[in-house]
């Protein structure tokens, strides 16, 4: 089995790799529903609809790259190869997604946005699901891999910084045909060509940095199953047996589907309904940025004395729903400055930073969960699996940039948010029904969460017998 614990070099090269997996997600959360229906004029239910088919093609792809990935047999081991080879398509999908042709039909940029949501989704599973496996691979230590997973959700929040720092203040500037910058269809190119390149970059110096530790990985056997359609399908029913990872996955949906929605509306919610800038708002994401990597750098130790990760997963979610909520039900109240006021911008910020140290804690409990429940796959069937219950990890990290822009979606279509929309121009009452479903909705979304999260079962106490048990099996 993998040592305990690794060198930092080791662990900060895998974390490296969480970089463009927080760009990917960032760019999707954040700009996909605003530049396909606020820019290229694409309705709300439509943009919904080539999302859900993107995710119904992730929920069939990501078990069988999974398990693909757990039965290869290279000189490279299970996982790197498929972490090499993902970079340069995953990039040119990404790059794609925001560069459609000009004078396309409504129709023709709904095929589009189909077309390389799947691509782009399909080709970052190839990388993502062989890059979160090595969570619990390279470690079996159940605190070590709250660290690993620590390192990750840091370096993902420092993709996200770089989507907003150099999208939002370079990109997205404003210029005299477009005073809000993020309106520019010339805008989305250029961005997505930079950030193409930092998704290969990242890729390349993660497969790499952590080459080294391809011979004390586990690999696969000349007695392992052949990959077919029907075994995946078998894999996916022993790991949906099992009660702990019936909970996370669906906790990781759920949240994902909060946070994708907090994502995709918080422009709106932003420019119309705070009467914050453009220039502002790439102020107060960073913000954030930074309270999830506090939220993030703090969870090991927090782990220390919350010795049980559901305890933690748990916290963070109540944390993260309270602090994001305040300022929205606040302002329903009318216990808040009006819009436009400054000093209600620097109250929004700073509720948003601290209820982002939520979000760090979540990242890092939700990985490392997984990675334990990997240990109880092996002790049942005797076999290492952790293609197909990362499979179910990223397909829930897609649920950011997908259930969520669905229900996002449908809202700015209920709201009767229009194209172009400004704060002159739109209704009192669609601003109304966004601020609900941005707070009071966001706070019930949250509430089931957290109630999925309380029938974890896989506790410290268990994790330690497991290993006991496997380490006695092969001696």
């Amino acid at each position: 089995m993998t040592r305990a614990n690794l060198s930092w070099r080791v662990r900060l090269m895998f974390a490296f790799g969480q970089i463009p997996e927080g760009v990917q997600s960032t760019s999707f959360g954040f700009f996909l529903l605003f530049f396909y229906n606020q820019v290229l004029g694409l309705s709300g239910f439509l943009a919904s609809a080539a999302i859900v088919i993107a995710l119904v093609m992730d929920a069939i792809s990501d078990p069988i790259v999974g398990s693909w990935s757990d039965r290869t047999q290279s000189r490279w081991g299970r996982r790197h190869p498929f972490m090499y080879a993902a970079a340069v398509p995953f990039a040119g999908c990404f790059y794609l997604l925001f560069a459609p042709p000009a004078g396309l039909s409504e129709i023709a940029v709904f095929l589009w946005l189909v077309t390389f949501s799947v691509l782009t989704r399909l080709t970052q599973s190839f990388y993502s699901i062989p890059h979160t496996a090595l969570t619990a691979e390279l470690s079996n230590d159940y605190d070590e891999r709250t660290r690993l997973s620590a390192l990750r959700s840091i370096m993902g929040s420092v993709g996200t910084l770089m989507v907003f720092l150099i999208g939002l203040q370079i990109y997205f500037g404003s210029t005299p045909e477009y005073p809000n910058g993020q309106l520019n269809p010339d805008a989305y190119p250029r961005f997505a060509r930079t950030f193409a390149l930092v998704l290969v970059v990242g890729i390349w110096i993660s497969a790499y940095g952590t080459h080294s530790q391809i011979p004390q990985l586990p690999q696969a056997t000349s007695t392992s199953k052949r990959f077919s359609v029907w075994q995946v399908a078998q894999e996916a029913g022993q790991a949906f047996a099992l009660r702990s990872f019936q909970v996370i996955v669906l906790t990781a949906v759920l949240w994902g589907m909060t946070m994708g929605m907090v994502s995709a509306l918080s422009i709106y919610l932003g420019t119309l309904y705070f009467q914050f800038s453009l220039e502002l708002i790439g102020l107060s994401f960073p913000a954030s940025v930074i309270g999830g990597f506090i939220g993030a750098g703090l969870s090991t130790r927090l782990a220390r004395v919350f010795r049980e990760k559901k305890t933690l997963l748990i916290g963070g979610l109540i944390w993260y729903g309270l602090w994001n909520t305040l300022p929205i039900i606040m302002s329903l109240l009318g216990l808040f400055p009006k819009p436009g006021d400054p000093l209600l911008f620097y109250l929004v910020m700073t509720s948003n930073a601290i209820s982002a140290m939520g979000i760090g804690v979540l990242g890092v409990m939700i990985g490392s969960m997984i990675a334990d429940i990997t240990d109880q796959h092996e002790e049942i069937h005797g076999s290492r699996n952790e293609g197909i219950y990362f499979a179910a990890a990223s397909f829930a990290a897609k649920a950011i940039g997908g259930f969520g822009i669905v229900i996002s979606g449908v809202t700015v279509d209920i709201a009767g948010i229009q194209r172009n929309a400004t704060a002159a121009t739109i209704d009192p009452d669609a601003l109304r029904t966004l601020a609900i479903a941005m707070g009071p909705g966001v706070l019930i979304m949250i509430g089931i969460t957290v109630t999925s999260a309380s029938f974890y079962q896989l506790t410290r106490k268990e994790h330690s017998r497991i290993l006991a048990a496997i380490a006695s099996t092969g001696d």
